[in-house]
C-alpha cells in the first residue's frame, strides 16, 4: 500500500490532505470525522482581528461602567461574547480529541495588538498557526511598498510571540509574488498557503443595495495556485500548501506534482460531506499504485518549473503559445 505520510512545517502528517479553515472546522465532531476520513491535519476556523479587538473594547467599556457604579465592580468580569475565549477552548478540545496536528488560524488586516493573542493560542495547545492576511488595499494613499511592509510586520509580530511554526496564507495580488515569497521565507515563515479567496460584493438590482454571499470554489480555480506552487518550488525553504479549487484526487495529485507539500480542502468537503476526504485519499493511493510510487515524496515537485523540461510553460510563453494557436 502507498505511504501517504507527509511532513509539513516540521510536523508529521499521516496524509497530505488538510481540512482547511471553514465553517466545518469549528466543531470538534467534524474534526474527528475529518481525521477518520483521512485528513492529515486540520486548520480551525479563523479567529478575526476584529473579533479580538471588539472583545477587548467591550471588556474595557464594561469594566469602566462597573467601576463607576460600585466599588466592588473591579472584581466583576462581565460575560464575554463568543470569540477569543471560546476559540481558545476550541483549540484545547480539538487537541484532546485528535491525534493529527491542530493548526489554529488568525485572519488579519494589519499589524496590531491582536498579535499578542497568538501566544495564548500556542499555550492552548495548537501545533502551528496559520495567519491569513486579508487586505484589499483600497486606500489610494497606501503604496504597494507600504502594504508589503505591513505584511512583513504582521509576520514579524506573530513570529516574535510564538515558538510554534507559522504559515502565511496569501492572496495572489502582489506586483511581484515571487519576491514577496522569498522575503517571507527569509523572515521565517514555515509555510506559504496559496491562496486565500477574496469574497466579492454583488449588487441587488431590485433593492439597489449591496449583497454578499459565500461562494464555494470551482475546480478551475486550482490552476492559479498550481502555477505559483510550480514556480516557487525549490526557490523557497518554506513548505508550499495548495488551497482553493481542489475537489478530487486528481486535483490533489496535480498540486503535489507541482510541488505542494500538502493540499488544503474546504469547498469539496462542504459540498460533499467530510467523508469525501476518504474518497480523495483512496484516489491518491490508487494513482500512486498505478504509477508504482511508494511514497508521496517520490513524485512531489517532479512537474515543478525547476524539474520540467519545458521550464517556460509556467510563464508568459505558455500564454503566447495558446493565444497564437487559436484559429478564428
Amino acid at each position: 500500500m502507498a505511504d501517504l505520510t507527509t511532513g509539513y512545517m516540521g510536523l508529521s502528517l499521516p496524509t497530505p490532505l488538510v481540512l482547511a479553515s471553514s465553517s466545518l472546522s469549528n466543531r470538534v465532531e467534524n474534526l474527528q470525522a475529518a481525521e477518520a476520513s483521512g485528513a492529515g491535519a486540520v486548520v480551525l476556523r479563523s479567529l478575526f482581528e476584529e473579533q479580538i479587538e471588539a472583545a477587548d473594547t467591550e471588556l474595557q467599556e464594561a469594566l469602566a461602567v462597573g467601576s463607576e457604579s460600585s466599588p466592588e465592580a473591579r472584581t466583576y468580569l462581565p460575560p464575554q461574547r463568543i470569540g477569543p475565549h471560546e476559540y481558545l477552548r476550541l483549540v484545547e478540545r480539538a487537541k484532546k480529541a485528535l491525534r493529527i496536528p491542530v493548526i489554529a488560524s488568525l485572519n488579519c488586516n494589519a499589524p496590531g495588538s491582536w498579535s499578542e493573542y497568538a501566544k495564548q493560542i500556542e499555550e492552548s495547545g495548537a501545533d502551528a498557526l496559520e495567519v491569513n492576511i486579508y487586505s484589499v488595499g483600497a486606500d489610494p494613499a497606501l503604496t504597494s511598498a507600504d502594504l508589503e511592509k505591513s505584511y512583513e510586520e504582521v509576520l514579524a509580530s506573530v513570529r516574535s510571540a510564538v515558538a510554534i511554526p507559522v504559515a502565511l496564507k496569501l492572496s495572489p495580488f502582489f506586483t511581484s509574488l515571487a519576491n514577496m515569497a522569498v522575503r517571507f521565507d527569509a523572515q521565517g515563515a514555515r509555510a506559504l498557503v496559496l491562496f486565500n479567496r477574496f469574497l466579492q460584493p454583488d449588487i441587488d438590482l431590485d433593492r439597489l443595495s449591496l449583497q454578499s454571499s459565500m461562494q464555494l470554489s470551482h475546480p478551475s480555480e486550482m490552476l492559479l495556485p498550481l502555477r505559483w506552487i510550480a514556480l516557487l518550488y525549490g526557490r523557497v525553504k518554506a513548505d508550499l500548501a495548495a488551497s482553493t479549487g481542489v475537489h478530487d484526487a486528481a486535483g490533489a495529485v496535480k498540486q503535489i506534482l507541482a510541488g505542494a507539500q500538502v493540499v488544503q480542502i474546504a469547498s469539496a468537503v462542504i459540498r460533499n460531506g467530510v467523508a469525501h476526504l476518504a474518497a480523495i485519499r483512496d484516489g491518491i493511493e490508487s494513482w500512486m499504485e498505478r504509477g508504482r510510487y511508494s511514497e508521496v515524496a517520490d513524485f512531489r515537485g517532479t512537474l515543478s518549473q525547476q524539474e520540467t523540461r519545458d521550464a517556460r510553460a509556467f510563464e508568459r510563453a505558455q500564454y503566447v503559445q495558446l493565444i497564437l494557436s487559436q484559429n478564428p
